[in-house]
Parts: structure tokens; C-alpha cells; sequence
């Protein structure tokens, strides 16, 4: 991947760029500018119509959600997206209000909850359960064993068979498309979502994938699943659901994706191997966020 061209996006949109801080780089680098206190997201995506599609979405959905009263990051209000050199840029409101303990998922619960009994007056793109991982196969998979890949391949077209076949149990809706804690901010006395790159309109069931995998892949106590799903409304016994085993493979398969880019990062590829041989395998292996 080529370095962003932050200066010229920034000027695209009007900002200054000195002082510039990275504060996260994977599928977007995403930095601080100081001048303005705002959020630079860049997502390297050369002559992807899509995703400068859902990141425009994104931008006019957020804006209606916090006129709505909505616990959102807000976009600044400029002309965007914009697109730099096979880049697409947007801007943040940059939210630093401290919290003194981290979100936990009773508060993923009730924005959840909140967001899935919106109706957005803005045409979302559909949810594509698999997200980029087709053209990640493509691009990126040279650090891949070549059965890993078939096998893949093969898993990647089950899922959306299964996918096109799906009954979901809590319908469809506006989802936030990447659902977890790690994307709560807070914003003085509240919590507010974050990370809108993945929004979409599909089973509202999917959003609750993340906080579901946490005790299936993350090691981390189903009491507290029990305690999100009685927070959001819903009897926890849903992940047992046919419709929810297919949206959990999908999202398991969807998480290699950025695994994939930055392979060529000794410790991401250890990752990458543990999810791929407990996928492969069958076997309950704990995961990593790297």
C-alpha cells in the first residue's frame, strides 16, 4: 500500500494538515488534525466505486442520525467524501473525552438497541456478509498455503448460498456493520459509535455477531453475552439459530481480510495462520486481535 496523501486530501476538504498524528492504521489510516481537532479516515481503495458509495452513504447517514439525537460520531460539515490518488477520505468531529473505565457491552447493548429501531430516510448499501474478503483473495494471498486458499474459496461461496437462503429471526434493518466495543468513543458524559465504513441494510442479527463471537473466539466469559442480550432485548439462546450460525462464519471469514493486507507483518501472519487452521479444522481456538 502507498502512504495516504494526507496534505492533499486535507486540502480537498478545506482542513489543515500540520501536526498531523496517525492514530490507527489497518484498513484506514486514520489520523488527528490538530488545527481543526478533527478526524482524517483514508481507505485505499483505487477505482472502488463501492466503497466510495457506502462511505458516502456513511457521511449522509450519520449526519441524519445526530440531527435525530443519535450517540454518533458526527462528520464535519464539508464537501465529502473525497478522493485522492486512489484514496477516499472523510472527516470526524474528533471526540477526546476520556472515560473512566472502557465501554463494556451493556453500552454496545443500548445503541444497538437504539440504532436498529431507526429507519434511514437514505438509500444504505446492502450488507455484504463476506465484505471485501473476495478481492483481498486476489490481491493479497501470497503468504497463504495454496489448500488454505482453495479452501477459501470453496467456504466463501457455502456461505453466501447459505447466506441467499436466510431466515433471520429479528428481521432486517439500518446496521452499523461493525459492531463492537472497540468502536465506542466517548464523547463527555455519553458513549457514541464510531466507524461507520461498514454500514449497510440487512439482517439486524448480524450486528450482534461481534458481541456473540467474543465467548466463541475471544475467550472471554458467555455471561457476558447473556448480560448484552438482556440489555438489547432478545433471549441469548438466538445464537443457536440456524441464521446466526451462517452470519458467524461469514463474519469469521470476513475478519481475515485485514489479516491479509498486512501480512507481510511477521506477527499479523501468526494470527492469520491460528484463525485460518482453527477455521480449517474445525477447532475452538482462542483468537487474538493483533
Amino acid at each position: 500500500m502507498t502512504s495516504p496523501p494526507l496534505g492533499a486530501a486535507s486540502a480537498r476538504l478545506g482542513l489543515k494538515a500540520d501536526g498531523a498524528r496517525l492514530l490507527h492504521l489497518r484498513a484506514n489510516a486514520v489520523y488527528h488534525l490538530p488545527g481543526p481537532n478533527a478526524v482524517l479516515r483514508m481507505r485505499h481503495a483505487p477505482g472502488n466505486r463501492q466503497a466510495l458509495q457506502r462511505l458516502d452513504s456513511a457521511i449522509r447517514t450519520t449526519r441524519w442520525l445526530a440531527d435525530e439525537g443519535f450517540a454518533t460520531i458526527e462528520p464535519l460539515p464539508v464537501d465529502q467524501p473525497v478522493t485522492v490518488h486512489g484514496w477516499i477520505a472523510t472527516a470526524w468531529r474528533y471526540v477526546s473525552g476520556t472515560a473512566r473505565s472502557a465501554s463494556a457491552p451493556h453500552d454496545l447493548a443500548v445503541l444497538l438497541r437504539d440504532l436498529h429501531t431507526r429507519r434511514a430516510p437514505i438509500d444504505v448499501p446492502a450488507l455484504q456478509p463476506l465484505g471485501t474478503l473476495h478481492a483481498d483473495l486476489t490481491q493479497h494471498a501470497t503468504e497463504l498455503p495454496e489448500e488454505h486458499h482453495r479452501w477459501l474459496l470453496r467456504r466463501c461461496v457455502e456461505i453466501e448460498q447459505d447466506y441467499r437462503q436466510l431466515t433471520p429471526p429479528l428481521g432486517e434493518g439500518l446496521l452499523h456493520g461493525d459492531a463492537h466495543t472497540g468502536n465506542l468513543f466517548r464523547d463527555c458524559d455519553r458513549w457514541v459509535f464510531g466507524d461507520w465504513d461498514s454500514i449497510a441494510h440487512g439482517p439486524v442479527l448480524s450486528d450482534l455477531v461481534p458481541a456473540m463471537m467474543q465467548h466463541r473466539r475471544f475467550g472471554r466469559s458467555r455471561a457476558d453475552w447473556i448480560s448484552f442480550c438482556r440489555d438489547y432485548g432478545i433471549d441469548s439462546d438466538v445464537e443457536d439459530h440456524p441464521a446466526a450460525a451462517t452470519l458467524r462464519a461469514a463474519r469469521e471469514l470476513r475478519s481475515l481480510a485485514a489479516y491479509l493486507r498486512a501480512s507481510h507483518q511477521p506477527e499479523v501472519r501468526v494470527e492469520l495462520q491460528r484463525r485460518l487452521t482453527s477455521l480449517v479444522e474445525g477447532t475452538p481456538a482462542t483468537w487474538r486481535p493483533v
